[in-house]
């Protein structure tokens, strides 16, 4: 039998990727509400997610737009180049549950998806982070965990203080 598709070229075996889940959580004396607020409002978001910290030199742009399907792009300066860290939320469950993808200049990192749960006791909240890791493009998942650990003990510290 002939093929037609033939002259579209050879359809790219893409294979699935080999994702990972690694865990964090820690307990920070804040609501659950003001904790959600903090992933999703630009401005608190820069002070705990980039920074000195992690290694930026400055925050830039901060766009969001909070809704399932929409859109962030939060520019900041990392050794002296502009890196646009971007991505789509998934979920939105005010103030349990935030699920969004996540990329660096375009291009997948190797952190696929990053959900958040969120559960109050009392005056605290324990905050769950499970990280999507793509194995294809990361062999060892502890950088990027370890990355999160440090924006999370920030964000802790900030609420702490507030």
């Amino acid at each position: 039998m002939n093929n037609q598709l033939s002259m579209f070229g050879e359809p790219e075996n893409k294979s699935a990727p080999k994702i990972t889940k690694v865990s964090l959580s820690k307990t920070i004396p804040a609501s659950a509400e003001k904790l959600y607020d903090r992933w999703l409002i630009p401005t608190f978001a820069g002070n705990w997610m980039f920074g000195e910290h992690m290694g930026d030199d400055g925050v830039g742009d901060m766009n969001n737009e909070v809704r399932p399907g929409g859109a962030f792009s939060y520019t900041v300066i990392r050794g002296g180049c502009e890196v646009v860290c971007s991505g789509e939320y998934i979920v939105i469950d005010r103030p349990n549950k935030l699920s969004f993808s996540w990329h660096e200049n375009g291009e997948n990192t190797g952190l696929a998806i990053v959900e958040i749960q969120l559960e109050q006791t009392d005056e605290k909240t324990k905050l769950r982070v499970t990280l999507h890791v793509d194995r294809a493009v990361v062999d060892n998942p502890s950088t990027i965990k370890q990355q999160w650990e440090l924006r999370c003990k920030r964000l802790a510290a900030q609420l702490s203080r507030v």
